[in-house]
């Protein structure tokens, strides 16, 4: 558990927090020591301008050998040396013999401390001695000069550097634990309940059992839990439709082989009436065998279709408007429909085209026009001015060297709801009837294996309007 701890995204997060706060401590410790190595010669040079200060006041001083030992070991002064008149007295100590001495001159007035002379007197060997020179404080003095043995600052200065690097260690754990908490609860701890979720949700994607609970937040941890709710939504939404598919398939392949059974005696007994003698009873046979046709024909495709099989158009040259009058005919029935049909197509326009795809296009959008049409109740069946219209029209449209028709279905139903417009081409989604909403899907599927397509142009109150783009 301790590696996983370490090797997880809140180890990593503690780690670098703290490595990150021990470089700002760092960053600032540097002049720290520089100051800190500045205001300790500055306190030595004070020290001893006082001492020359007392000096001066009392008449034949002389220094004492347990002066000298008590100023040394209070302040870490060797020697302090007054010239004043062109004269250098010695205040208090002794000179070393020595030949290793640093100059510093205090009187010099430095903006910034010295980081170089801090480098090197933490890392020096402590041997030496330094040699401050400063303006005296008394009257009618001219330099004022402090020896300071070099060890005296480097074991001050060690002692500085080390009580801030420890002082600096607790700021960083104390900080980065404070932020690692922080961080943790906004972040880590949500997002590991989200990769939890996401693992839960690969293994089993229809178990909705351990679903997370979005929270209210407005970042990007709140628009990621968000976005995963609604794919999680979305894909349960995709395997139920496979499922359908699957269950569709199998239910069509079991019924195909009786329902062509059925159809086939149907078309013998419409094969007998079309050939009858009577005129009326022949051209209802010779209908119902075009039908019949159809229903063997559309449980072929409905088939290839839950099988994912792409329907291949036998084209030929068809009248277009007659062809859309019959889709608009079957769709409305004999006598049973008190919505106005009109035909604006026009009647020489030809396209080289499957006529029964072509049918099975614009039987469904007559049908599903026909569908929304049908609650409109406000208007008296006899006035034609105000009863509902379906309505077809066509125009051809050449663009370097292409020709298109391009086919708009018009209605004045209700139009599509928000929701409709959403699924509008997705299988099993349901349609206003309570339909499978297949029909549509179908349709764009036959128009755009002619080359063409299918979609909706516009839906209001006043109506709604379905375009198929078809090459000539």
């Amino acid at each position: 558990m301790e590696r996983l701890f370490w090797r997880g995204l809140s180890g990593k997060l503690l780690v670098l927090t703290i490595v990150f706060v021990m470089i700002a401590e760092i960053l600032l410790f540097i002049p720290s020591a520089a100051v800190f190595r500045q205001n300790w010669l500055e306190q030595r040079v004070s020290s001893a301008q006082i001492l020359t200060l007392a000096a001066q006041g009392v008449e034949n001083f002389k220094s004492t050998e347990e002066l000298d030992s008590q100023f040394m070991a209070d302040t870490a002064i060797t020697a302090v040396m007054h010239k004043h008149d062109g004269i250098s007295e010695l205040v208090v100590g002794m000179p070393p013999q020595v030949d290793e001495v640093m100059v510093i001159d205090m009187r010099e007035t430095r903006r910034l401390p010295d980081f170089g002379a801090t480098a090197r007197a933490y890392f020096s060997s402590g041997d030496g001695y330094l040699r401050l020179i400063a303006n005296p404080m008394t009257k009618g003095g001219q330099q004022l000069e402090v020896l300071i043995p070099q060890m005296a600052l480097k074991q001050d200065l060690v002692t500085y550097c080390s009580r801030i690097i420890g002082l600096s260690a607790l700021i960083a754990i104390f900080t980065g634990l404070l932020i690692y908490l922080a961080l943790s609860a906004m972040i880590v701890r949500p997002v590991q309940k989200l990769a939890e979720a996401l693992s839960q949700f690969r293994q089993d994607p229809e178990r909705r059992a351990g679903n997370i609970i979005m929270s209210n937040r407005r970042d990007e941890i709140g628009m990621l839990e968000r976005e995963f709710v609604g794919m999680k939504a979305d894909i349960r939404t995709a395997l139920k439709q496979k499922d359908r598919l699957a269950t569709l398939g199998l239910a069509v392949a079991k019924i195909n082989h009786d329902l062509r059974n059925v159809l086939t005696t149907a078309q013998l007994i419409s094969d007998r009436l079309a050939m009858d003698s009577e005129e009326r009873v022949r051209a209802m046979g010779e209908r119902l065998v075009r039908a019949v046709d159809r229903g063997v024909q559309l449980c072929a495709a409905t088939l290839s279709f839950s099988k994912s099989n792409e329907e291949v158009p036998e084209r030929r040259s068809l009248r277009l408007a007659t062809l859309l009058g019959e889709a608009a005919s079957d769709a409305m029935g004999v006598g049973t429909s008190r919505v106005k049909w009109v035909n604006d197509v026009p009647t020489q326009m030809d396209i080289d085209a499957d006529p029964d795809h072509i049918y099975r296009i614009f039987n469904n959008l007559f049908r599903n026009a026909l569908a929304a049409m049908e609650d409109d109740r406000t208007a008296p069946a006899n006035e034609a001015a105000s009863a509902p219209q379906l309505r077809v029209e066509a125009k051809e449209i050449r663009n370097e060297g292409e020709a298109n028709v391009i086919i708009r279905v018009l209605d004045t139903g209700p139009g599509l709801s928000d929701a409709a417009q959403l699924s509008l081409f997705k299988p099993f989604t349901g349609s206003a009837k309570g339909g499978t909403g297949l029909g549509l899907t179908v349709s764009r599927e036959l128009a755009r294996a002619h080359g063409g397509d299918l979609y909706l142009e516009s839906t209001s109150e006043a109506g709604t309007v379905f375009t198929v783009n078809l090459p000539i």
